[in-house]
């Protein structure tokens, strides 16, 4: 540095600083030369600032994994490169089965220690070319370039599934999750990154829909059931405004007498083009944008109102309806004080209504289920437990649960001429409810045999085709004013 002409040096680190700084010294102590001036300003900071934003913009702060930015930007190149070495790149889209239960249930920071154990198990089962992203939520993604598109995307994604379904250990506690997978193909099923997302998405929900944790690779007669399904949500979102909801009805016999005791209402939508849409059909999908719990909410307020005017128009004080309730987040109906405002707008005793609930919505929080159907029981409603058999742990279940009864699932009525084991199976559920003191509702009766079948084993409350089908409020209390003449006048 020579007359006096400065020159600014930009250092990154102290310890590089004073290395320059010892080495310019020694080289002017040689040289015989003059330093008039040295000007250093340090930038770690300001390089370490820098760092810190390009983490942020492109990786996940709570797993550490590429975020839909850096997903998104290296997709686009390796479907370039895909494109230009005539290969084939999978993409999975992964969604975790069970995650809300555990961020309901075990609480937020158990939540996200699973996403994080989940990052790390899915990074385990790929290589380190592959890609494996977080876009928000639950929902993860993989990039899976240089693949052959069959049998390398399945053995990568029975991995994942096995990982995923291994327990995981949170806040010392156990939780069993597991995962849904779809997979799209580029460019078999997609030729650029939108389509590509777009198909592998729409495969993931397929996966869902058929039982989770497996999945399930994108197919052409996919795309339909999306223009279905993209239908079907826009018109739900108004179908409480435009009032198309409707409650079915299906009479519920004393056999004993064949008495008219209650009816179980069924939730169906009356479009007025399509006609009569099946719940099966539109309910998971309600569930999934958040309209169950109004829809639960309206079909409670409905069958209330209803059943009051029945036991005034029958002349039965004793009936009783019944409602299902399914959803997940139905415990947020599941209030004393809720339900006694329903029932007192209405002008229903406590006695009039029975909560269906099925078993795994108590499994998914058994502790505030209990808590709130104990509740529930103060208040008078009654509870029976729906689907009775077909769980996992229905009779451990029954010791805990304050139900008043339970229903067989009609799958074991329809089977007691053809397969003994079935019948074996309800003269145990009697003698477990006799002992319990729980009322017990055969479903699904459709002939005289399974009703005299029932009244031979002790089970004396019964419902199915054979008494009557599922039918709209006026038609049910035609048919219940014709069903009394005909007991009464017999």
């Amino acid at each position: 540095v020579r007359n006096n002409n400065p020159i600014e040096l930009i250092l990154q680190s102290s310890s590089e600083k004073r290395l320059y700084c010892e080495a310019t010294f020694a080289l002017a102590a040689v040289a015989d030369t003059e330093l008039t001036l040295i000007s250093l300003r340090d930038i770690t900071a300001q390089k370490h600032q820098e760092q810190q934003v390009k983490i942020q913009a492109n990786f996940d702060a709570l797993t550490g994994l590429p975020n839909r930015a850096l997903f998104l930007d290296r997709l686009e190149h390796e479907l370039v490169r895909a494109e230009r070495n005539r290969q084939h790149t999978v993409l999975m889209f992964i969604d975790l089965d069970r995650f809300k239960w555990v961020n309901d249930t075990l609480g937020h920071a158990a939540g996200d220690q699973l996403l994080c154990e989940a990052s790390r198990r899915l990074n385990s089962c790929v290589r380190q070319s592959d890609t494996v992203a977080r876009l928000g939520g639950d929902e993860f993604t993989i990039i899976l370039p240089d693949m052959v598109r069959g049998p390398d995307a399945e053995r990568v994604t029975k991995k994942i599934l096995s990982q995923l379904t291994t327990p995981f250990s949170l806040q010392g506690q156990e939780a069993h999750i597991s995962g849904s997978i779809g997979i799209a193909v580029f460019p078999d099923n997609g030729h650029n990154s939108q389509e590509l997302i777009k198909n592998a998405d729409t495969a993931m929900y397929r996966a869902k829909e058929e039982g989770r944790s497996t999945y399930r690779f994108f197919t052409e007669d996919m795309q339909e059931e999306v223009a279905e399904r993209i239908a079907l949500e826009k018109e739900l979102n108004q179908v409480l405004q435009r009032q198309q909801l409707v409650a079915y009805y299906q009479p519920i016999i004393d056999i004993r007498e064949q008495l008219l005791v209650g009816a179980e209402s069924f939730l169906r939508w009356q479009h007025p083009e399509r006609g009569l849409i099946s719940p099966h059909l539109f309910l998971t999908i309600a569930e999934e944008i958040g309209l169950s719990l109004p829809f639960t909410n309206w079909i409670l307020e409905e069958v209330c109102r209803q059943g009051k005017m029945w036991r005034d128009i029958l002349g039965l004080e004793a009936f009783t309806v019944s409602v299902n309730l399914s959803c997940s987040r139905c415990h947020d109906l599941l209030s004393k004080e809720h339900l006694g405002k329903i029932l007192e707008q209405a002008g229903l005793p406590p006695s009039g209504l029975i909560l269906e609930i099925t078993e795994q919505i108590v499994a998914n929080d058994e502790l505030r289920a209990t808590k709130a159907l104990r509740e529930i029981k103060d208040l008078g409603v009654g509870l029976w437990l729906d689907d009775f058999g077909t769980g996992n742990s229905s009779l451990s279940l029954l010791q805990r649960l304050p139900v008043d009864g339970v229903k067989v699932d009609q799958s074991f009525i329809s089977a007691i001429h053809s397969n003994e084991s079935y019948t074996v199976l309800i003269e145990a559920m009697m003698t477990l409810a006799s002992t319990l003191r729980l009322e017990v509702v055969g479903e699904g009766v459709e002939s005289e045999d399974q009703e005299q079948f029932l009244r031979d084993k002790g089970c004396y409350l019964a419902q199915g085709y054979y008494f009557g089908t599922p039918m709209p409020a006026a038609e049910f209390a035609i048919w219940a004013k014709e069903y009394q003449a005909k007991n009464q006048s017999g």
